[in-house]
């Protein structure tokens, strides 16, 4: 046996769903805790709106007692409200996981939440209201007989309950069972009974029989209480009737899970036996707790992940982190009467988020015997007769199956729907960079000032008197504090950015992985790869734009600095030539003013010179590699556009020509990065302006030691004072780098 298995890399899919307020919380009048914003995000505890309509008051008239609201925002994959309906529950849940089930990957859908919030309901639904239980049997079979003519089926179920840490067999009147870790077919339950059903209403009997055997008792938190956890399993078996020697046999799994509800035994009032069962609930879904945290902490890969603290857990161990696509459906009430379960519901479904699993299609190469060789070349005779005949009624009635054009409109709605997600992702993805670059860029600026800053009172320690050294040194101290406290401001900021666009990543990573189940169904045309591929390089051409405003604007704050710089140059060099000529024609010059006037001489004549490797640095030289890295560009240019991209450059270029299409757009990707590129001429003198001010230093810092002139000292210290730099703004074309 040969297995045939491609891995996909899956989230668990979040659902939430708010069910309505129930006559109890109506009568109590409770407040409404969950606000549904759309179909991706929901705030729990929003901030209440002033009555008069102008905001919350704060002032002598504020309770001090009242708790503070959380106004916590959750985005999930899916968020219902309150009016939302079964049908809609199972389009979202369970019917794009038949699909994976048909293709062999293993599936669980489970209902998570506290007791009252509605699990039950989403789950097994009632008659006339029938879950996603009903539904899912329903369409299964349904796909099944749409493809009876290409495929042989065989189905088979089984429905248990852990009930106060033992398994019960609902369907089998057996005792408590244990379970076993099989090494091929991964956790099994010794002992249950397997069921085949005729058809789909068979199935159903079977499942309501079940729910009447299952544990229920009331309480005073929900009057229909479930008091076990129930597990409905279906095995899909299905092979092509294509005959053949080396036969493809898929055989998956589909889990589907009602977990009894959390609850506090100072709600329910339980006593006695209820009190005991209640244990049992929290004690199993504390373990789910614990796992679900251990596998959606990325620090804890090679942990120890807790699956054996709990039956359930054990039971769960393949749909948590397995080879398995998850569904969680995070039931919730909207009731204040429910703060705390709400607010724990809500936090372990965005932990669930978290938790990846690697699916593999559990397909199965059988190797036949030779004896078997005649049945199946027989069997081939048959079907290419029978494939004959209908070709020949096609060409005679010449008909159009109208099946096609279906299952065509279905795609493209999931295209459809895939399209849209990209776009709204790499929309936010966008304006995430945009607003981390802009960081990037005030943190450059403020690192260039506080440099600019210590070289200036440098510069005041060198040539002012003791009075006004001091008051200089008192408002350089208090500018660079005001400078750090903006920068420590500003770090926090790149942080939270940066934490947004880890979750973009985590999006953007879900929807790269339905594309990529989409194409192991042969669904996925080729428009969504290259719209992928589009987006990227937009996203790469949107940072090269940002990046050049970011060097012009560096660049003009170091022209600034460099003019003022100048200025002082063309002030202390004239004073230092007849200072150092009445001191020659003195015979004053000493040793080291010959030295000192030789270097600055030097200087002032650009002549090259021999520097010595150890000598890289002295004297202000290591200017250059000292100011680079703040002149640089910004690392996320380099940042990997999406998490699954693993295309080098030359796979771009042949993706993206493939066609005439994407031809002409990435002629426009390249047109525009030519528009960019113009601009560059300034950004390249960024070389020539810090090799300029390497020289300005070096001259100004042996001037102003020996200069001293009275006449000219006011003149010099305005000089020597820090110029505050405004924001200019300016064309790109217009920017004067040099004087």
């Amino acid at each position: 046996v040969a297995t045939m298995a491609s891995d996909v890399c899956s989230h668990v899919k979040v659902i939430v769903r708010v069910r309505p307020p129930n006559d109890s919380e109506k009568r109590e009048n409770c407040r409404n805790v969950v606000q549904v914003v759309d179909n991706h995000m929901l705030i729990f505890d929003p901030k209440e709106e002033d009555a008069s309509g102008f905001g919350s008051q704060r002032g002598r008239n504020r309770n001090i007692n009242k708790r503070a609201n959380k106004d916590l925002k959750f985005v999930f994959d899916h968020v219902f409200g309150e009016t939302s309906t079964q049908v809609d529950i199972f389009e979202s849940t369970t019917k794009g996981v038949l699909d994976g089930l048909m293709n062999g990957f293993n599936c669980t859908v489970f209902a998570y939440g506290a007791t009252g919030a509605g699990k039950t309901h989403t789950m097994l639904g009632a008659q006339n209201e029938p879950g996603v239980m009903y539904r899912t049997m329903t369409d299964l079979f349904k796909r099944m007989d749409d493809a009876k003519e290409e495929k042989e089926f065989a189905v088979a179920f089984s429905y248990l309950e852990v009930y106060n840490e033992q398994i019960r067999d609902l369907l089998a009147n057996v005792g408590p069972l244990a379970v076993r870790e099989d090494g091929s077919k991964g956790v099994v339950v010794q002992g249950l009974t397997l069921h085949q059903p005729k058809s789909a209403e068979h199935i159903l009997e079977a499942l309501d029989s079940g729910n009447r055997n299952r544990t229920q008792h009331p309480t005073d938190m929900n009057a229909t209480s479930s008091r076990s956890h129930a597990v409905f399993q279906i095995y899909l078996r299905q092979q092509d009737k294509t005959a053949s020697l080396n036969p493809n046999v898929c055989v998956a799994k589909m889990s589907l899970i009602d977990l009894a509800g959390s609850e506090r035994a100072s709600a329910t009032n339980a006593k006695g036996a209820r009190l005991r069962e209640g244990a049992n609930i929290n004690r199993s879904l504390l373990a789910l707790g614990n796992v679900i945290n251990a596998l959606a902490d990325p620090k804890s890969k090679k942990a120890h992940i807790p699956y054996r603290d709990s039956k359930l857990t054990r039971l769960l161990k393949d749909s948590l982190g397995g080879n398995c696509r998850t569904v969680m459906i995070a039931n919730v009430s909207p009731s204040s009467k429910s703060y705390d379960d709400t607010h724990n519901t809500l936090k372990y479904a965005n932990r669930a988020k978290e938790i990846k699993s690697s699916l593999k299609s559990n397909v199965v190469s059988l190797d036949s015997h030779i004896g078997q060789y005649a049945v199946i070349c027989e069997k081939q005779r048959q079907e290419i007769l029978q494939l004959k005949k209908k070709l020949k009624d096609y060409e005679e009635k010449n008909m159009v199956p109208g099946t096609f054009n279906t299952i065509s409109s279905q795609k493209q709605a999931e295209f459809k729907r895939v399209s849209e997600a990209l776009q709204q992702i790499f929309l936010s993805r966008t304006q995430i960079r945009r607003e981390q670059l802009d960081l990037e860029r005030q943190l450059k600026e403020n690192e260039l000032r506080q440099r600019y800053s210590e070289e200036d009172n440098l510069q005041v320690q060198h040539f002012c008197a003791k009075e006004k050294t001091e008051k200089a040194t008192c408002k350089h101290e208090r500018k660079i504090a005001s400078l750090r406290t903006q920068q420590q401001h500003i770090c926090k900021r790149l942080k939270e950015a940066e934490t947004r666009f880890l979750e973009n990543d985590g999006w953007l990573h879900r929807v790269e992985n339905e594309m990529k189940l989409l194409k192991s169904n042969d669904q996925t045309p080729e428009v969504l790869e290259k719209e992928l591929h589009c987006h990227r390089l937009q996203l790469q051409v949107n940072d090269l734009q940002q990046h050049i405003k970011q060097m012009v604007a560096l660049t003009t704050l170091q022209d600034q600095e460099n003019k003022r710089m100048q200025k002082m140059l063309d002030i202390l060099l004239p004073e230092y030539s007849r200072h150092y000529s009445a001191l020659h024609g003195a015979g004053l010059v000493t040793g080291a003013d010959e030295r000192e006037n030789y270097e600055l001489e030097h200087l002032v004549l650009r002549e090259r010179g021999v520097v010595w490797a150890d000598q890289e640095g002295v004297g202000g030289i290591g200017l250059h590699s000292e100011l680079a890295p703040v002149l640089s560009f910004s690392h996320l240019l380099y940042h990997q556009s999406s998490p699954c991209s693993k295309l080098s450059y030359s796979s771009y270029i042949y993706f993206c020509f493939c066609s005439f299409s994407m031809q002409m757009f990435c002629l426009g990707i390249i047109y525009k990065i030519g528009e960019c590129l113009q601009n560059y001429v300034g950004i390249i003198m960024i070389i020539y302006i810090i090799d300029y001010t390497s020289f300005l230093h070096v001259m100004i810092s042996l001037l102003l030691t020996d200069c001293r002139k009275d006449g000219e000292i006011s003149q010099w210290m305005n000089l020597c004072r820090p110029v505050k730099v405004e924001n200019v703004t300016r064309n790109n074309s217009s920017i004067s780098i040099f004087p």
